[in-house]
């Protein structure tokens, strides 16, 4: 059994077939613990069950590891990153990701983890070469420290690499699919066809897409104020629908049946509250063929 496999089953099973979303955490790792605590605790009492964190969302680690404290370690599935310094040579990055693994497990207080991966890199260089950090996480799998391991950035020439590679079990695209932009589907259909996971990261656009109106904020910048224009004409669509944007923007990768699971990263419990009960508003066939004929191609679901 794969990882595509294993999560879909696994949701189904432990979190009664509800909808494939999962917790990103890295504002996790911000501000009060008590609050990031009771999120992750509102998250799996509303039947979520996938926890993505990282080494790089500051105390996120360790507070995901206080939460899963008391739980069994089947009852979730819980991935962690694992950044590559550009300055290593191959056999430094290795070990570097070997003793990340360990803090990583050690902050997590779990024996395994079942998704390891690495995070943000701008290159594959350290990771393919002889003595490199894919070595290292084949060692880590073969030992039982990890289940599956995979590859999280936003560069889609390393994720099909790892894709048409044949070792990686997972790739993590984020931003690239949403309502404001669907440049990753070709390589989402690619790691279909390889059997490798999908994993879909920041379907609201970094809060473009939360569902207030983004053109009353004009603190964005860059490409967030490039995209406020088109991101606000989406909100007018969901109003005339009688949907909230956030809806909208959750459900929407989730309707494509190449992702495997879909991450949201709520602050605090009202935020989980209001996504959860978004992702449970009924949206009509007509309301995706609107939405297409609107120049926002969706596939349908399984």
């Amino acid at each position: 059994m794969g990882f595509r496999e294993d999560v879909r089953g696994f949701y189904a099973t432990l979190a009664n077939g509800v909808f494939p979303l999962g917790i990103g955490c890295a504002t996790i790792g911000h501000g009060s613990e008590e609050v990031a605590i009771a999120t992750l605790e509102a998250a799996y009492e509303g039947g979520l069950r996938y926890f993505d964190t990282s080494a790089q969302y500051e105390a996120s680690e360790f507070r995901v590891g206080r939460f899963l404290r008391g739980l069994d370690d089947a009852s979730v599935f819980v991935a962690t990153k694992s950044p590559v310094p550009a300055s290593l040579s191959p056999g430094e990055a290795a070990f570097y990701v070997r003793q990340s693994l360990q803090n990583s497990l050690e902050r997590l207080g779990r024996d395994q983890i079942d998704l390891f991966q690495i995070h943000d890199v701008e290159e594959l260089d350290q990771v393919l070469a002889p003595g490199g950090v894919l070595e290292t996480l084949i060692e880590a799998k073969h030992a039982g420290r990890i289940r599956y391991f995979g590859l999280a950035t936003r560069f889609h020439d390393l994720l099909e690499i790892a894709t048409t590679h044949g070792s990686f079990d997972t790739i993590l695209t984020y931003l690239d699919y949403t309502l404001l932009d669907q440049s990753a589907a070709p390589l989402i259909t690619m790691a279909r066809e390889k059997n490798v996971g999908v994993i879909c990261g920041s379907p609201l656009a970094f809060g473009l897409l939360t569902g207030q109106d983004p053109r009353l904020d004009r603190s964005r910048h860059g490409d967030y104020r490039r995209m406020r224009g088109r991101a606000g004409k989406l909100y007018d669509f969901s109003r005339a629908h009688d949907l909230t944007l956030l809806g909208l923007a959750l459900r929407f990768p989730m309707r494509n049946p190449d992702i495997d699971i879909t991450l949201t990263g709520p602050a605090t419990p009202a935020e989980l509250k209001e996504a959860l009960n978004a992702c449970q508003v009924e949206i009509s066939a007509q309301t995706w063929r609107d939405l297409r004929d609107a120049g926002v191609p969706n596939e349908p679901a399984e």
